[in-house]
């Protein structure tokens, strides 16, 4: 390998540790691109750990990352990573180019204001560990399933890539917090 080519791996190497890519132990919820995957925060012994925002609670798989978007708007909205995002998508988000495929993510934010459901969506009102939940099902090859939940004025909308198993799973994980 020349000179050239390892100084170029050694520099990207050395860029990508100091951006946090390497290893980041810190487990505190962060704003925008520096959103932390957070392994210890809150985890449980099934790797689980409770997200809390605007008087709901929620289990989510603890190695999502949790991003704040009142904290930074320009926070890219990805529905095709893991990742939780909370508060309403600014409207001047800064994304990849190319956004592809689906992956298991959930987006919680204010009733008011959010973007409303699929005018095909099949509506249901379920409890909820003892919250009311009107639950928007748009269908299996929609990829979504949101639920309004009236008492809390919070909205979530939860993604899937190939099942729905484990968006149903955090939906049903869903209460009050102070339950």
């Amino acid at each position: 390998m020349s000179r050239r080519i390892i100084g170029v791996v050694v520099t990207l190497t050395a860029l990508t540790l100091a951006a946090g890519c390497g290893g980041n132990t810190d487990t505190t919820v962060r704003s925008g691109r520096d959103a932390v995957s957070a392994a210890a925060d809150g985890a449980d012994a099934t790797g689980v750990r409770t997200v809390t925002y605007q008087g709901v609670a929620f289990d989510v798989p603890a190695s999502w990352p949790v991003y704040d978007l009142a904290a930074d708007p320009s926070t890219c909205v990805r529905f095709d990573v893991n990742a939780v995002y909370l508060g309403h998508p600014g409207p001047n988000m800064v994304c990849p180019a190319e956004v592809v495929g689906r992956a298991d993510a959930v987006l919680v934010e204010p009733s008011e204001g959010a973007a409303g459901g699929s005018a095909t969506a099949e509506v249901s009102v379920q409890s909820v560990n003892g919250l009311e939940a009107q639950v928007l099902d748009a269908g299996p090859t929609s990829g979504e399933v949101a639920a309004l939940f009236p008492a809390t004025g919070v909205r979530a909308t939860l993604s899937y890539r190939d099942s729905d198993a484990a968006v149903r799973q955090i939906l049903g994980s869903f209460r009050s917090a102070g339950s």
